[in-house]
């Protein structure tokens, strides 16, 4: 399992007018870092000069720092598919209520460690890091918020790994369920796919997703976790659905997550609304390229860009094709754009219309041009075949599997084995993220024209 470890710096102690200025996060997968982020948060609108003296930060550092919404896209990617981590109930709040402010549904935390060290201990005093590493014996400084992470990470670690006589740690032959019935882990195979948890009424409550289905649903029933020990007594059937690789293990997960709804998932849940790029003529005669951030009920065939990438590709075209900052949607005013370089003058009535509508027609193409088309070879659940994925123009369009010695003469032969699946923010995520941290060769991405 991965978790993240999130550590903030906020404004006040009062949950009501307290404002997130600064956090970080770690990402931890059996020992090992898997990525990190720390970083201060401009805060909109400005603290007062009774807020500015409470942090005890130099303020500068905090007005230089991004916005929340600026930073919000990165945070949820690494994020997603982990299990978070919060100190204390109210860091919990702090960040869940920053993100609700700009739009983002950030889920509820799903470890509290204060609330798991108390359990441990039977203890009803403040939690104290400090404290909590004295009896732990655990070794770690405390001059950072990556700090705190870190040591977050190796009290859990040392409560989850104690002996069996603390009330804390259960033991797998402990996970009382309702139907008092041992679960059957022996025709759970050990290759990638989805893992469906169902309870008495055969509802799936819990859905995940694994490059070993035998071990990672044998380590739900091994954890000491709350969550976890509170998801084994209700299971009483697990099903599965092999993929052959990882990458179509999350995809598939990411579309049952969001249409069966399992009680116990607290991601991917809520599909964050999208930015879209499209262009409107307006009355005075001037095409307008429009960055619009719509629902994916009615764009489900629309390619689909983050607050950050979303603004970098208009500027990237707006440049390119010399464009008006006004007319693009980078600025909002009603006067002429603050762009002498590139701009021509259509935001002064000193450019024909025309001559300007054909250089946004131009943009628009490029942007169009540009969204990737592509196969993705990946290992099937045989050695005898292999999975596809298919994207076209930049939409996710679903999955299949074909036999290694298939002919295979047009996209069309491709197509009749793909089983079509709906494109959406998390799809999306999931295949950018695939060609982040994965290089594939050309024989694994076959380019479309």
């Amino acid at each position: 399992m991965r978790f993240s470890y999130i550590s903030i710096i906020c404004s006040s102690n009062n949950l009501r007018i307290s404002k997130l200025i600064g956090l970080a996060i770690i990402i931890i997968e059996e020992g090992n870092i898997i990525s990190e982020f720390e970083s201060f948060v401009k805060v909109v609108p400005r603290l007062s000069k009774a807020e500015r003296a409470a942090i005890n930060l130099d303020y500068s550092t905090i007005r230089s720092a991004p916005t929340l919404s600026d930073i919000a896209p990165e945070i949820i990617e690494i994020i997603e598919n982990t299990s978070t981590v919060f100190i204390d109930q109210f860091s919990s709040s702090i960040f869940k209520k920053a993100f609700r402010e700009i739009g983002y549904p950030a889920g509820s935390a799903n470890i509290i460690l204060d609330k798991v060290y108390k359990n441990y201990i039977k203890s009803t005093s403040p939690f104290s890091l400090y404290h909590a590493m004295e009896l732990l014996k655990i070794e770690q400084p405390l001059n950072s918020l990556r700090d705190t992470c870190l040591a977050m990470e190796k009290i859990l670690d040392t409560l989850n790994t104690v002996g069996p006589d603390n009330n804390f740690v259960l033991s797998s032959t402990e996970h009382e369920r309702s139907d008092g019935n041992e679960i059957d882990f022996s025709n759970l195979p050990k290759s990638p796919g989805v893992y469906f948890f169902r309870d008495h009424n055969d509802q799936t409550i819990y859905i995940g997703k694994a490059k070993n289905i035998s071990k990672r649903v044998r380590s739900h029933f091994t954890s000491k976790l709350k969550f976890e020990l509170d998801l084994c007594r209700q299971t009483t059937s697990i099903d599965f659905e092999e993929t052959g690789s990882e990458v179509i293990a999350l995809l598939l997960e990411a579309y049952y997550i969001h249409s069966l709804m399992p009680k116990y998932n607290t991601l991917q849940k809520e599909i964050i609304d999208p930015y879209i790029i499209t262009s409107k003529m307006d009355s005075k005669g001037i095409l307008r390229i429009q960055l619009i951030q719509k629902s994916y009920s009615d764009n489900q065939n629309e390619f689909y860009y983050n607050r950050t990438s979303v603004l970098q590709k208009v500027k990237e075209v707006q440049q390119k094709f010399n464009l008006c900052k006004r007319y693009a949607g980078i600025e909002r005013t009603a006067k002429k754009c603050n762009d002498p370089v590139f701009c021509k003058g259509i935001c002064e009535g000193k450019e024909d219309k025309q001559t300007y509508n054909q250089r946004v027609q131009k943009a628009l193409d490029y942007i169009f041009a540009q969204r990737p088309s592509y196969i993705l070879k990946l290992r099937g659940r045989t050695t005898f075949e292999e999975s596809l994925v298919l994207v076209k123009n930049g939409i996710y369009q679903g999955f299949g599997y074909i036999d290694k010695e298939s002919n295979i003469n047009s996209i069309a032969d491709i197509e009749s084995f793909i089983k079509f699946y709906p494109h959406n923010y998390f799809t999306a995520r999931i295949l950018d993220q695939y060609f982040k941290n994965t290089r594939p060769s050309l024989q694994n991405v076959i380019r479309l024209t």
